[in-house]
Protein backbone atom coordinates (compact mmCIF):
# COMPACT_ATOMS: atom_id res chain seq x y z
CA UNK A 1 0.00 0.00 0.00
CA UNK A 2 1.47 3.06 -0.92
CA UNK A 3 1.06 6.15 1.82
CA UNK A 4 0.55 9.41 0.50
CA UNK A 5 0.29 13.04 1.91
CA UNK A 6 -2.89 14.83 0.62
CA UNK A 7 -5.02 17.51 1.58
CA UNK A 8 -8.42 18.20 -0.62
CA UNK A 9 -10.10 21.30 1.03
CA UNK A 10 -13.18 23.47 -0.20
CA UNK A 11 -13.77 27.07 0.99
CA UNK A 12 -13.52 30.66 0.82
CA UNK A 13 -10.24 32.79 1.18
CA UNK A 14 -10.08 34.81 4.61
CA UNK A 15 -7.90 37.26 3.39
CA UNK A 16 -5.80 39.19 1.10
CA UNK A 17 -3.17 36.92 -0.21
CA UNK A 18 0.54 37.86 -0.13
CA UNK A 19 3.25 37.28 -2.29
CA UNK A 20 6.67 37.81 -1.16
CA UNK A 21 10.04 36.78 -3.22
CA UNK A 22 12.12 34.63 -1.62
CA UNK A 23 16.46 35.14 -0.94
CA UNK A 24 16.52 32.35 -4.12
CA UNK A 25 14.19 34.59 -6.14
CA UNK A 26 11.24 32.28 -6.26
CA UNK A 27 7.83 34.22 -5.24
CA UNK A 28 5.51 32.15 -2.39
CA UNK A 29 1.89 33.44 -2.04
CA UNK A 30 0.39 32.60 1.17
CA UNK A 31 -3.50 32.86 2.05
CA UNK A 32 -5.97 31.40 5.22
CA UNK A 33 -9.03 29.44 3.96
CA UNK A 34 -11.83 29.29 6.20
CA UNK A 35 -13.87 25.60 5.55
CA UNK A 36 -17.08 24.53 7.74
CA UNK A 37 -18.71 21.71 8.72
CA UNK A 38 -22.40 21.51 10.47
CA UNK A 39 -23.75 19.07 12.76
CA UNK A 40 -26.23 18.83 14.97
CA UNK A 41 -25.21 19.04 18.65
CA UNK A 42 -27.36 16.95 21.74
CA UNK A 43 -30.04 19.37 21.69
CA UNK A 44 -30.91 18.93 18.20
CA UNK A 45 -29.92 22.76 17.34
CA UNK A 46 -27.21 22.81 13.89
CA UNK A 47 -23.72 24.06 15.26
CA UNK A 48 -21.71 24.94 12.38
CA UNK A 49 -17.94 25.33 12.90
CA UNK A 50 -15.14 27.12 10.92
CA UNK A 51 -11.68 25.88 10.76
CA UNK A 52 -9.02 27.98 9.15
CA UNK A 53 -6.29 26.68 7.21
CA UNK A 54 -2.94 28.19 6.01
CA UNK A 55 -1.96 27.92 2.49
CA UNK A 56 0.73 28.31 0.07
CA UNK A 57 2.13 27.92 -3.19
CA UNK A 58 5.20 28.89 -4.61
CA UNK A 59 5.96 28.89 -8.74
CA UNK A 60 4.43 29.96 -11.65
CA UNK A 61 0.94 29.49 -10.04
CA UNK A 62 1.55 32.07 -8.04
CA UNK A 63 1.11 35.29 -10.96
CA UNK A 64 -2.58 33.61 -11.43
CA UNK A 65 -3.52 33.40 -7.68
CA UNK A 66 -2.29 37.18 -7.24
CA UNK A 67 -4.26 38.22 -10.31
CA UNK A 68 -7.49 36.31 -9.44
CA UNK A 69 -7.60 35.72 -5.90
CA UNK A 70 -9.37 38.07 -3.40
CA UNK A 71 -11.02 38.00 -0.17
CA UNK A 72 -14.31 35.94 -0.13
CA UNK A 73 -13.51 34.01 -3.38
CA UNK A 74 -14.64 30.25 -3.41
CA UNK A 75 -11.69 28.06 -4.19
CA UNK A 76 -11.05 24.05 -4.07
CA UNK A 77 -7.15 22.74 -3.53
CA UNK A 78 -5.32 19.57 -3.52
CA UNK A 79 -1.68 20.14 -1.22
CA UNK A 80 0.27 18.54 0.57
CA UNK A 81 0.38 18.97 4.60
CA UNK A 82 3.64 20.21 6.03
CA UNK A 83 4.03 21.16 9.65
CA UNK A 84 6.89 24.06 10.16
CA UNK A 85 8.43 24.42 13.80
CA UNK A 86 9.48 27.98 15.06
CA UNK A 87 10.34 29.66 18.39
CA UNK A 88 7.76 32.13 19.53
CA UNK A 89 8.99 35.49 21.05
CA UNK A 90 9.12 34.14 24.59
CA UNK A 91 11.47 31.51 23.32
CA UNK A 92 8.25 28.76 23.65
CA UNK A 93 8.43 26.03 20.42
CA UNK A 94 5.70 26.55 17.97
CA UNK A 95 4.45 23.81 15.71
CA UNK A 96 2.25 25.20 12.29
CA UNK A 97 0.59 23.32 9.99
CA UNK A 98 0.33 24.34 6.43
CA UNK A 99 -1.12 23.28 3.26
CA UNK A 100 1.33 24.00 0.06
CA UNK A 101 -1.17 24.06 -2.94
CA UNK A 102 -0.55 20.90 -5.42
CA UNK A 103 -3.69 21.83 -7.69
CA UNK A 104 -6.81 24.59 -7.33
CA UNK A 105 -9.98 25.14 -8.85
CA UNK A 106 -11.58 28.51 -9.09
CA UNK A 107 -15.69 27.69 -7.76
CA UNK A 108 -18.50 30.20 -8.10
CA UNK A 109 -18.66 33.36 -9.38
CA UNK A 110 -16.77 36.64 -8.74
CA UNK A 111 -18.85 39.28 -6.85
CA UNK A 112 -19.08 42.25 -9.06
CA UNK A 113 -21.43 45.20 -7.46
CA UNK A 114 -22.86 42.69 -4.92
CA UNK A 115 -24.32 40.73 -7.92
CA UNK A 116 -23.39 37.68 -7.34
CA UNK A 117 -24.71 35.61 -10.70
CA UNK A 118 -23.34 38.91 -12.84
CA UNK A 119 -20.12 36.85 -14.13
CA UNK A 120 -21.54 33.92 -14.76
CA UNK A 121 -24.98 36.13 -16.92
CA UNK A 122 -21.99 38.52 -18.71
CA UNK A 123 -20.27 34.93 -20.04
CA UNK A 124 -23.64 33.60 -21.58
CA UNK A 125 -24.14 37.11 -23.19
CA UNK A 126 -20.68 37.05 -25.10
CA UNK A 127 -21.37 34.03 -26.26
CA UNK A 128 -24.76 34.54 -28.13
CA UNK A 129 -24.20 34.91 -32.47
CA UNK A 130 -26.50 37.93 -32.61
CA UNK A 131 -29.29 40.09 -31.11
CA UNK A 132 -32.73 39.88 -31.78
CA UNK A 133 -34.04 42.63 -34.31
CA UNK A 134 -36.20 45.50 -32.62
CA UNK A 135 -38.95 44.87 -34.75
CA UNK A 136 -39.12 41.46 -32.75
CA UNK A 137 -42.10 40.51 -29.83
CA UNK A 138 -40.59 40.40 -26.47
CA UNK A 139 -41.86 36.80 -26.24
CA UNK A 140 -40.34 36.13 -29.50
CA UNK A 141 -36.93 38.15 -28.39
CA UNK A 142 -36.68 36.12 -25.42
CA UNK A 143 -37.52 32.57 -26.98
CA UNK A 144 -34.65 33.62 -29.55
CA UNK A 145 -32.40 34.36 -26.53
CA UNK A 146 -33.14 31.25 -24.53
CA UNK A 147 -32.43 29.14 -27.79
CA UNK A 148 -29.17 30.96 -28.48
CA UNK A 149 -28.03 30.11 -25.52
CA UNK A 150 -29.37 26.20 -24.98
CA UNK A 151 -27.10 25.85 -28.54
CA UNK A 152 -24.42 27.06 -27.06
CA UNK A 153 -24.52 25.30 -24.02
CA UNK A 154 -24.95 21.88 -26.88
CA UNK A 155 -22.45 22.97 -28.74
CA UNK A 156 -19.75 23.42 -25.72
CA UNK A 157 -21.11 19.83 -24.26
CA UNK A 158 -20.39 18.17 -27.13
CA UNK A 159 -17.13 18.99 -27.70
CA UNK A 160 -16.89 17.53 -24.03
CA UNK A 161 -16.01 21.73 -22.37
CA UNK A 162 -18.10 23.52 -20.01
CA UNK A 163 -17.86 27.41 -20.79
CA UNK A 164 -15.83 27.56 -17.23
CA UNK A 165 -13.19 25.39 -18.84
CA UNK A 166 -12.96 27.42 -21.96
CA UNK A 167 -11.64 30.61 -19.64
CA UNK A 168 -7.94 31.43 -20.59
CA UNK A 169 -6.34 30.85 -17.52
Amino acid sequence: MQVRNSVTLIGNVGQLPTVRTLPSGNRVIEFSLATNDSYRNRDGEKVTRTEWHRVKAFGKVVDVLETYLTKGSQIALNGTLRYSKWTDKYEQSRTTAEIVLDEFTFLGAKDRGGNPGEEAFELEELMQVAEPTAEASTEKSAAAKTRKRRSVKQATAAQGVTPAEDLPF
